[in-house]
């Protein structure tokens, strides 16, 4: 196949019918008509980036002038402190009594586990079900089924 005189084509570019000085050429001269675009498109992209960069500082400048004009308002939580004795050691969580954990059969669902334990303190999803632990590896352990019911579980060791 022989090159046409001023007919640009991009394919022939690597068959076998275009001797290596004509591929140069228009291989070079692909990459010369490709770059005004290139640099055209960086330059529209730029000037998107600044406008939104703009936008959201001006966004973030009202968003603080909003916070400083607030007025200091007192927490909506208040935090009541344990009525425990100086000195006297803390009670445990509902989860680390022995009679909770005799309560826990298997076949459970989460809800009646939740109820029994509370929340656990560590949950994993895997494929074949979950695991709870209460309140971390070292602790307590629920295995449950795929469809949510206990399928085995270990109460954590006495301290």
């Amino acid at each position: 196949m022989k090159p046409v005189p001023g007919v640009v084509t991009y394919l022939p570019i690597l068959t076998s019918g275009v001797d290596m000085p004509n591929r140069l050429a228009l291989l070079a001269s692909c990459v010369l008509l490709c770059v005004p675009l290139v640099t055209r498109a960086e330059k529209a992209a730029d000037g998107t980036l600044e406008a939104r960069v703009k936008a959201l500082e001006q966004r973030v400048a009202e968003l603080e002038a909003r916070l400083e004009a607030r007025p200091a308002q007192a927490p909506a939580v208040t935090v009541v402190p344990h009525a425990v004795q100086p000195g006297a050691p803390a009670p445990p969580p509902v989860w680390g009594s022995p009679e909770k954990w005799a309560q826990i059969k298997q076949g459970m669902g989460w809800s009646q586990v939740k109820d029994v334990l509370g929340p656990a303190g560590k949950k994993i999803t895997g494929v074949f079900g979950d695991v709870w632990y209460y309140p971390d590896e070292s602790g307590g352990r629920i295995v449950f089924d795929r469809d949510g019911r206990v399928a085995e579980f270990n109460a954590p060791l006495a301290r």
